[in-house]
């Protein structure tokens, strides 16, 4: 009987192993001739352990005698033609069964007292081929020649012993295939293909000047158009207000901008000006917005109003990887109308540079901090270029000059007034204490202090309004700077009743002087200039200018006293005597009674024209063109995704870098495992290694969208594409050179090394595993790092999230000894899935073998399998729900991102 009970065979060779038994049919003729009809049979069998045989005599299937054989040896003579099997011993004894054939039964002979006497020994049983085989000891030999004439007992045998298959002599384990030659050339491969990457990646990088010619386009007037066809875009507003919880904000501001002018918001630091401009701007805001809005008379849709105005925020977030044109120009792709040719959009790109003294840096990186880039002021010049660049019908700008020197930022306000008189946009802004003559270069202007309107009208009759107010700008003073203070004044003085401060406290003093001439840009504002600075002389020869006396508005309406009664909110508790004096002033003022009259009459103008107007015509108050497609979007944004990627390599050099090391690591480590039980280990360990090291190294996907979070909100607010088409390239970019390439690299080496079951199906098998869970992992991570913006707060989940996996994944605890109402958990682990696939793809067809009771017993692989809590049959299930992981925590990052990630300001 096998040891194991497993695994037993027939070995029919003859030759003994451990206990052999044969049976013979004797083959002597005359012996046969004298039994007829009663077949003589011998069957001989050995036992090598203890050196004896027996051997018996059979007649008609009945015992007749047998003999017992001590003493023996067994050997075996191989050559050529047959094998021959010879076992020699040393003594024989033999006896009788009384009564049987040969033994006295009636008509026989007995041979009883000759056996037991003669019988000595010693004896030898040959065989030649298996079954030729002869029984020879000199007594009997003697007595069968003397009968028969034969030299001895001649037998035709057919042996058997039963075995453990490993037993059998001759046997020998398969051997696993020599893979040396795998082994280098896979390492080969995967260091060719690495150096292949970054030689493609180094060429890409370099820095050179664009491809792209400057300035030598010829176009169809498609630049043309796009600055003359538009809707010119009246802006009007009115009782708007602002909260924050029971905070006001602002409170009850009105005003007109026109198309062809720039009205700047005014005010010091905490006046609502930021705040104003985004609720104009139509941004999410935090509070609650109230008061009205409206376009050309006619409130419209946000998505319309979206589509044709321009923002540009205090701050510059910028990819610091991209070059000054490029980053404009990427803006001009997504943006400009998709009937316009790339050509046109180039040069528009150019004209725009040109525009804002930017243009010797086009091939300039962005940067970042830390590392070698343009300016802030440049900087922030970038930034408008990015929304100067499509031409809008109205563009608001958060401080355009800050961080920019004198000089650079008269060039931008210089650039923005051009563009709204020569092609008749609108430009609102804020702006922090401006020079005179950037001052005189604004149509309009809203002062602010506290969230109070103090002013709103034109800004070339602020100066003599304030005189008629008793607040007149000292001589040599900037009148913006004088504005400042007069708003701070009041604010200040609310926040400390008890601080005596004269109500024109000190500001920054311009240096007098008129407006340097450029030699290259002529002045757009001749005829401010001669209001630029208050006089410098000792007289105050500035008289006394009564409101009523000043020049009639260009629309003509009616002015009213100042005893009109101005729907514009109640004043407020909450601000000082003289704060509210500034307020009250001017509701009373025929400024502010103009434009209200303005701000309804193009109300009522417009209700009459709806009476009128179809529901086709309604739809166009304000002209937009249709942009790049999402197809398009993708495109362009995936050129973006590439050179950013490419542009900072260390990332992806780390993960490949990191990926070939530990993957010469492992496989040495691991080299060529045993297919025993410390072999089967080994495999576990080196699988769920593997899933470790991919699944901690996911963690990177946390930066796939955090370090562009803040660029993307600007991006999506601002309307450059649809949120899809960025997921999508950014998921792209990131899975196929970081998620994909990795686990290859590290497969090519691993897997020969380690020698894992060979088979070119369960290579990709195993490879289709690997990358599925890199995947999942990876979409987790990118998942989290989208629902929580701290990357701190996201790092630590993740890697809790990875834990939890781990736990369940089938090695650090064993899934059948989970309590029934936790067993659920393990649905959860993707380590689960991935590590039992894998497992069943390497074991389930292995035969793994273990020294014990002497013998090497087999174990088969599926056993230990489930011995584990494996299922063997479940690989092609584990794959399918590791995709569906993967899908699903990509849709949900992407809901995430379209329902979450917005601007809100």
């Amino acid at each position: 009987m096998v040891v194991t009970g497993m695994n037993g065979t027939c070995y029919k060779g003859g030759f003994i192993v451990r206990e052999n038994f044969q049976m013979c049919d004797v083959k002597n003729r005359k012996i046969l001739d004298m039994l007829p009809n009663q077949p003589p049979q011998v069957t001989f069998s050995c036992n090598r352990t203890t050196e004896n045989c027996d051997f018996q005599f059979w007649i008609n299937q009945t015992e007749s005698f047998y003999c017992h054989l001590n003493g023996c040896s067994f050997d075996q003579e191989i050559t050529d033609d047959k094998n021959t099997t010879i076992y020699k011993c040393d003594t024989i004894k033999c006896e009788c069964v009384i009564g049987e054939m040969l033994c006295g039964k009636d008509g026989s002979i007995d041979l009883s007292e000759w056996l037991v006497e003669e019988i000595k020994g010693p004896a030898d049983f040959k065989c030649k081929n298996t079954n030729e085989c002869r029984f020879s000891e000199p007594a009997m030999n003697e007595l069968i020649l003397s009968v028969f004439g034969d030299e001895n007992i001649m037998l035709d045998c057919d042996s058997g012993e039963c075995l453990h298959y490993t037993e059998v002599p001759g046997f020998e384990r398969p051997r696993k295939p020599k893979n040396t030659a795998y082994i280098i050339l896979s390492v080969l491969v995967v260091f060719i293909l690495v150096a292949g990457i970054f030689a493609v990646i180094h060429s890409l990088s370099q820095d050179r000047r664009s491809q792209d010619s400057y300035g030598e386009i010829v176009l169809d007037d498609e630049t043309a158009k796009l600055m003359a066809n538009h809707t010119p875009a009246t802006l009007l507003f009115r009782n708007v207000g602002y909260f924050v919880g029971e905070k006001e904000i602002l409170s009850s501001i009105h005003g007109v901008v026109k198309p062809g002018q720039v009205m700047a918001i005014l005010g010091g630091s905490g006046a609502g000006k930021t705040s104003f401009l985004d609720i104009l701007a139509r941004k999410n805001k935090a509070g609650i917005v109230s008061g009205d809005i409206y376009v050309n008379g006619r409130a419209v849709r946000d998505e319309e109003f979206k589509s044709v105005v321009g923002y540009v925020d205090q701050e510059d977030h910028l990819l610091p990887t991209l070059t000054v044109y490029e980053t404009i120009l990427y803006s001009a792709l997504l943006r400009l109308p998709a009937e316009m040719t790339i050509d046109a959009k180039k040069y528009r790109v150019i004209e725009t540079m040109k525009e804002l003294g930017i243009i010797d840096i086009r091939d300039s990186k962005i940067g970042d901090t830390g590392t070698r880039s343009i300016s802030g002021g440049e900087k922030r010049r970038v930034s408008i270029a990015c929304e100067l660049v499509t031409s809008p019908s109205i563009l608001f700008l958060d401080e355009p000059t800050s961080g920019l020197d004198a000089y650079n930022a008269y060039n931008v306000v210089e650039s923005l007034v051009t563009l709204a008189r020569d092609y008749r946009r609108t430009v609102i802004c804020t702006i922090h204490q401006p020079r005179s003559n950037i001052f005189a270069l604004f149509d309009q202007l809203l002062l602010l202090g506290n969230g109070h309107m103090i002013y709103s009208g034109e800004a070339s009759r602020c100066q003599s309004y304030f005189e008629s107010i008793g607040h007149k700008c000292p001589p040599g003073f900037n009148i913006a700077d004088y504005l400042v203070d007069l708003t701070m004044y009041a604010a200040r003085q609310h926040d400390d009743t008890n601080e005596n401060q004269d109500s024109n406290s000190n500001g920054n003093v311009s240096i007098p002087g008129a407006r340097p001439q450029l030699p290259t840009r002529n002045s757009i504002h001749e005829i401010q200039d001669s209001q630029l600075y208050t006089p410098r002389t000792s007289e105050d020869n500035v008289g006394s200018f009564e409101l009523n006396n000043r020049r009639p508005r260009e629309n003509n309406l009616p002015r009213e006293n100042s005893t009109h009664d101005i729907n514009m909110g109640e004043i407020g508790d909450n601000m000082s005597d003289h704060l509210r004096m500034l307020v009250e002033s001017y509701r009373r003022s025929p400024i502010a009674a103009g434009v209200t009259s303005e701000i309804d009459l193009a109300i009522n103008s417009n209700e009459q024209d709806e009476l009128v107007l179809t529901s086709v015509q309604e739809s166009l108050i304000l002209s937009s063109h249709r942009r790049a497609s999402w197809a398009t979007q993708f495109q362009i944004l995936s050129d973006r995704t590439f050179k950013n990627l490419y542009r900072n390599p260390m990332l992806m050099l780390t993960h490949y870098c990191i990926s070939i090391f530990l993957a010469l690591l492992c496989g040495a480590l691991f080299f060529k495992v045993t297919n025993d039980i410390a072999g089967f280990q080994n495999r576990m360990g080196i699988l769920f290694f593997m899933c470790a090291l991919l699944g901690f190294g996911c963690l990177s996907s946390l930066n796939v969208f955090a370090a562009e979070r803040i660029i993307f909100v600007k991006e999506r607010a601002n309307g450059y594409y649809a949120p899809i088409t960025y997921f999508t390239s950014k998921v792209l970019f990131d899975i196929i050179p970081l998620r994909v390439v990795p686990p290859i690299l590290m497969s090519i080496i691993i897997y020969h090394m380690v020698g894992l079951v060979p088979g070119l199906s369960e290579f990709f098998k195993f490879l289709l595993v690997l990358v599925l869970f890199n995947l999942t992992a990876a979409s987790i991570c990118l998942c989290i790092g989208i629902i929580f913006k701290e990357v701190g707060v996201a790092s630590l989940l993740s890697s809790l999230v990875m834990l939890f996996s781990m736990l369940f994944g089938g090695l650090l605890l064993n899934k059948e000894s989970i309590p029934g109402y936790l067993a659920w958990l393990k649905n959860l682990s993707f380590f689960n899935y991935a590590f039992e696939a894998m497992l069943v793809n390497e074991v389930k067809y292995l035969q793994l073998t273990e020294e014990k009771y002497g013998l090497q017993i087999d174990v088969p692989g599926a056993t230990i399998l489930s011995t584990f809590g494996f299922d063997a049959s479940a690989y092609w299930s584990d794959v399918t729900k590791l995709a569906l992981l993967f899908m699903s925590f990509i849709m949900l990052s992407f809901a995430c991102l379209q329902l979450f990630v917005k601007e809100l300001r």
